[in-house]
């Protein structure tokens, strides 16, 4: 896909980041420059910005250890110095082993925690006043959550030994490229399956499964289809009123 883009004179830059945008005047006409990271310069005339954004300022502006923005947890997804009764997960969680800031990351977490809160910390009664001085005890063993599918999930106990710390288990890596386009990587999964990648049509059609099997509820996943059907017979719209 990297060479297709090429192709089509698409100019892309690997490992470089945007470092920032500036409005410049050359003979009193106003240009804007795009300055990345290597030095390197680019003038365009409408940007496309895909990055992730900032942290919350509730995250930055509070009195908890931070690390780049994001509070600093231990591996039981605990704030330290609180007694085992603040948590953080997801994007604005630093974890010890650097887990990026990505949605299945932050999904294994809030199922980790829930399992946590449901058979180990249910029971401690944090209300009661005898209570307030002590500090949570650990959670007992956690089995991982590595199927990416909730009705495979009694297979998480096959190929996961449970631990009372979080385990992240990577599902690989995988993004639709357009219709009947993708491209999977499986290379560093921990998913019981060739460790290979793929691409093109059968790509495309992981990716698609996999996404309408995360969608909340029963209307999204009846009504995604009917859209991609849509826009694959008559084109994307993209007018706005």
């Amino acid at each position: 896909y990297l060479q297709k883009l090429k192709e089509k004179n698409i100019d892309v830059r690997l490992n470089t980041a945007v470092a920032g945008v500036d409005e410049r005047y050359i003979e009193g006409e106003q240009i804007t420059v795009a300055r990345f990271a290597d030095g390197t310069e680019i003038n365009f005339g409408t940007m496309i910005w895909s990055a992730g954004l900032s942290p919350v300022k509730m995250i930055s502006n509070s009195d908890f250890k931070l690390n780049r923005s994001r509070i600093v947890v231990d591996e039981y997804l605990r704030v330290p110095e609180t007694k085992g009764r603040v948590y953080a997960l997801g994007d604005c969680a630093a974890s010890p082993d650097e887990l990026p800031p990505t949605a299945t990351v932050a999904e294994q977490q809030a199922l980790y925690l829930a399992d946590c809160f449901n058979k180990y910390y249910s029971a401690v009664d944090v209300t009661d006043e005898k209570n307030k001085d002590d500090e949570i005890p650990l959670p007992g063993n956690v089995t991982p959550y590595l199927m990416p599918f909730n009705a495979l999930n009694f297979l998480n106990k096959v190929f996961c030994k449970a631990a009372p710390q979080f385990q992240y288990k990577n599902r690989g890596a995988m993004a639709s490229m357009g219709f009947g386009g993708g491209v999977t990587d499986l290379k560093h999964t921990d998913l019981p399956s060739p460790k290979t990648t793929m691409s093109g049509k059968a790509s495309y059609l992981v990716w698609s499964s996999t996404y309408l099997t995360k969608q909340l509820s029963l209307q999204n996943t009846i009504l995604i289809p009917m859209y991609w059907f849509k826009a694959w017979m008559f084109g994307r719209d993209i007018s706005r009123f």
